[in-house]
């Protein structure tokens, strides 16, 4: 049977689109942003789309400093109960009547500490990092809710508010606060040898060590920013919401470390990076915007973006699969030919 071949302009487009080299989660990205525009008036608007921006940037921000863990080849489960931990200690301080630099300031480094802790445990004591982000997640959890008595406080600060909801040229400040740290964590991660021993270390942990990379302190340094990107995005929360709730971190472990596998990183470490991270939140936000905007109940939305997202994962896995098929034959062929 004769090899099906594509006409010569549609062969044409498929080497342009090869060129390019368009990652699956950006395509997936644009096939639902024209779904949910078909499908629903409402959804491609300026205030919806500015709302789905407004609602990506807790998610990223959580999300930017797990990617950097799970390059690592760990995991850190407890960046929700830090964004709650966070949220709290800003509607606490506040209402103590801090100033508003250290309502800030505190949470943040309340937010690294935490990372610092994990990091020790993790990579210095050598404990198994699933038990240390599940037992940092339960103490961080319930601590929030110990400290409020399990009820949400008011936040009435109009710095906080305008942080929160104040815009700048058009854009929400959060929005312009999120590129500014996604954007520089992108840089650090593509052009600093600190990103080099991210992904080295994720690739291969001995080889790491050989190459005389200090691989405990590198491990450390990235639960540090994992703890304070979830503080960020904590603090953030209380901006915009103008409180502080026990609960607010509860969805954002299990949707940080979804908008990192289905941006492309791979749980095994060493591959992927931030900026799938961000398709991948968008993605999130786009399908939970737009299932809102449909009417589909409170109730099947996490079961239809649960079956997305193994969709998702799925397709990335057998597209690897397919380039290392593809890639072992073009090694036999050399092979035979020579």
């Amino acid at each position: 049977m004769s090899k099906l071949t594509l006409p010569p302009a549609l062969q044409k487009v498929r080497r342009g689109y090869q060129k390019l080299n368009i990652p699956g989660i950006l395509i997936g990205d644009i096939l639902l942003i024209l779904f949910f525009s078909i499908a629903t008036d409402r959804f491609f608007t300026s205030y919806n789309l500015m709302l789905i921006l407004r609602n990506c940037c807790t998610l990223l921000l959580t999300s930017t400093g797990l990617t950097l863990v799970i390059l690592m080849g760990k995991n850190d489960i407890s960046v929700g109960s830090t964004v709650s931990m966070a949220a709290v200690v800003v509607a606490l301080l506040n209402q103590a009547g801090m100033p508003t630099v250290l309502v800030i300031l505190i949470p943040l480094v309340m937010g690294l500490a935490i990372g610092v802790f994990n990091g020790v445990l993790v990579a210095k004591l050598k404990f198994d990092y699933w038990v240390v982000a599940f037992a940092s997640m339960s103490i961080f959890a319930g601590l929030a809710l110990v400290l409020t008595n399990g009820v949400t406080i008011p936040v009435k600060n109009e710095v906080l508010d305008w942080i929160g909801n104040g815009k700048i040229l058009g854009l929400y400040v959060i929005i312009w606060i999120t590129i500014l740290l996604v954007g520089l964590m992108v840089l650090v991660q593509k052009k600093t040898r600190f990103g080099y021993n991210v992904y080295s270390i994720g690739g291969s942990e001995n080889v790491a060590n050989v190459s005389g990379i200090k691989v405990v302190k590198t491990r450390i340094w990235v639960y540090a920013l994992a703890g304070l990107f979830a503080a960020v995005a904590g603090v953030a929360i209380a901006c915009m919401t103008n409180s502080g709730s026990p609960s607010v971190g509860v969805d954002y472990s299990f949707n940080a470390m979804a908008a990192v596998v289905i941006g492309g990183t791979s749980m095994a470490g060493g591959k992927g990076g931030i900026l799938g991270t961000v398709f991948g939140t968008v993605l999130l936000r786009v399908l939970a915007s737009g299932l809102s905007l449909m009417g589909i109940p409170a109730t099947w939305q996490k079961a239809l973006i649960g079956v997305v997202i193994v969709t998702m994962i799925v397709v990335d896995v057998a597209n690897e699969h397919r380039k290392n098929i593809k890639g072992l034959r073009r090694v036999y062929g050399h092979v035979t030919e020579s």
